[in-house]
């Protein structure tokens, strides 16, 4: 039963925001965790990343700023331009209500009892819903002391940012039940299969390290897709595998995992787990005509395609697709193909630890080709004049270029590593490279550009620290469009100062949140002294892009999918050899 008072969280959460070291983190982690129960672990784990479920089930609590000042205003009693005097002195709605409660203590609520509440506000739907969700928030404040009630409006407003990722957390589970970082992988493996640190947390906690290494994927549950490394030449191939490899067209299109349900029920999920079904009702009825067995997570690609051309399309097209209205008109009029590459699991059986070659022999033994869902074309050789004569021809086809799998290779969910690699190249002149970097801060522009940001701060990703480090500052490629709408496309995610994992000497006019992916392509890889990218590798300063130009937003993509700083710093050091 759910003892722990939200009390004794919000001070983890005051300790955690107080510290910008990983370390400490995991320290706090491991000396919380074992003290309460499974329950509360899956709770806590949740409200530790400003969440009330796994992101895949895309509950959010939908209160606006103006509903929650009126919260405010009702459970304090006092005016509105008050609340909006000290909001516009500091910033924070949470720390408003923290001055406001100050002095008053709550009632003790536990862990569970908040979270519910917080839940029940997520779920109020319908008709004078806004005013029925503030009233849940009030009676929540009335009851919750000033610390308490900090953590739970920043929760709402989705701006409680502690700066735990994903690893971090993982580390400090393995601390607390594992003893020490040496299970990190173990629960690592768990994530990557569940996408649920809450059940993470809970399974360990009740039945420990070893049951979490026996955890199987879930139909209905998006496994994390795995990723591959980037080569500059195809001649390094045989560098990072060794034998026979898969070589794969590279689609401009979108990621997708497939879940097939034994009722029948397909689900669709992005790269960024969101539920996509709706978007493509055309490929759901494919799937229900190719399946021949009982249930299925696949993968594949789906790419707007020109019938009458048979020839693939850009990406650009595929987004126009991207909406809640109108979706029979645009799937008339923007047509698409579904390209399977990948099996998961087939009917109770586990399919990740199989190697490429089996998990495609099921693949291709259980669906069949019906429109719109095709396989992706392939052929498996050793032979590198095979390979360059097959990037010639998908680059022809309309391919972004070769996708290159060790033919013996698992599936390693949710992470980036040698057993796949792709290799595209921008046919310019300077046969430039592209990054997907997550934009960090926002310079202001003068002239045209004078109500808008001239250039964005892009960064890259390092998933061991969890930190953005910054790699170029873009100010070329955007149209007068974009320009128009960048003040308000990040306005949500504007911060009153740098975030805490963000790395940069660049100054700023305004920082943001890490949130929006941006594609770039540039010239070269160059050592800068304002960018800390591999900056323990590189003596005289970091790596920067030199001469960035905006190609543009990947919507498709979360902040831990940017390009790491690894894979940077491995360009750089193949570009030097050069």
């Amino acid at each position: 039963m759910s003892k722990t008072k939200f009390l004794k969280l919000a001070e983890i959460f005051s300790r955690l925001e107080k510290t910008a070291s990983s370390l400490a983190m995991i320290d706090v982690l491991a000396d919380f965790f074992p003290k309460i129960s499974p329950g509360e672990a899956r709770i806590s784990a949740y409200l530790l990343r400003g969440e009330v479920s796994p992101p895949y089930e895309g509950l959010e609590i939908g209160l606006a700023q103006k509903m929650v000042i009126r919260a405010i205003v009702k459970a304090e009693n006092i005016k509105t331009e008050k609340v909006d005097f000290l909001f516009k002195k500091t910033g924070d709605l949470g720390l408003v209500i923290e001055n406001l409660r100050k002095d008053k203590k709550g009632a003790g609520l536990r862990i569970e009892k908040v979270f519910e509440r917080l839940v029940e506000i997520a779920k109020t739907g319908g008709l004078g819903s806004q005013e029925k969700k503030i009233n849940l928030l009030l009676d929540l404040l009335l009851k919750t002391s000033g610390l308490e009630a900090k953590y739970i409006v920043r929760t709402i407003l989705g701006t409680l940012r502690l700066g735990v990722g994903e690893m971090i957390f993982l580390y400090g589970l393995s601390k607390a039940f594992g003893g020490g970082k040496k299970q990190k992988e173990t629960l690592e493996y768990a994530f990557n299969v569940l996408s649920d640190l809450g059940e993470v947390a809970y399974l360990v906690s009740k039945l420990g390290i070893k049951k979490i290494a026996e955890i199987e994927p879930k139909i209905g549950v998006p496994i994390r897709m795995m990723a591959a490394n980037r080569i500059q030449e195809l001649e390094e191939v045989g560098e990072h595998i060794k034998g026979s490899v898969s070589v794969e067209d590279k689609y401009d299109g979108e990621r997708i995992q497939a879940h097939i349900k034994k009722s029948g029920e397909i689900v669709l999920f992005s790269r960024r787990q969101e539920n996509i079904t709706h978007q493509y009702p055309d490929v759901v009825i494919g799937f229900k005509k190719s399946f021949k067995a009982r249930e299925a997570i696949v993968e594949g690609e789906v790419v707007a395609f020109d019938e009458e051309k048979n020839k693939m399309l850009p990406f650009q097209v595929l987004m126009s697709r991207r909406r809640k209205h109108a979706i029979e008109e645009y799937v008339r009029k923007i047509p698409v193909r579904y390209f399977l590459f990948d099996l998961l699991y087939l009917d109770g059986k586990n399919f990740l630890k199989k190697p490429l070659k089996e998990r495609r022999t099921a693949l291709e033994r259980f669906f069949k080709e019906i429109a719109p869902v095709n396989f992706g074309r392939y052929i498996v050789t050793n032979n590198p004049i095979k390979i360059q004569s097959y990037f010639t021809d998908s680059i022809k086809r309309g391919a972004e270029g070769v996708m290159i799998k060790d033919a013996s290779g698992t599936y390693r969910a949710g992470t980036r590593g040698w057993l796949w690699i792709k290799f595209k190249k921008e046919y310019k002149e300077e046969l430039a490279d592209t990054f997907d970097l997550v934009v960090v801060a926002g310079i202001y522009g003068s002239g045209r550009r004078a109500k808008t940001y001239g250039s964005l701060l892009a960064a890259a990703y390092s998933p061991k620290e969890n930190k953005y480090y910054s790699f170029t500052k873009v100010g070329v490629g955007f149209t007068d469009e974009i320009l128009a709408r960048l003040p308000k496309m990040f306005e949500k995610y504007r911060l009153p100062e740098k975030s805490k994992l963000v790395e940069t000497e660049m100054e700023s006019d305004v920082w943001f949140e890490p949130k929006i992916i941006m594609e770039v392509s540039g010239s070269e890889i160059t050592i800068s002294p304002v960018h800390p990218v591999a900056k323990d590798k590189i003596k005289k300063g970091g790596l920067a892009l030199r001469f960035p130009k905006f190609l543009r937003w990947r919507p498709d993509k979360s902040e831990k999918d940017a390009t790491t700083v690894s894979e940077i710093y491995e360009l750089y050091k193949t570009a030097k050899k050069r």
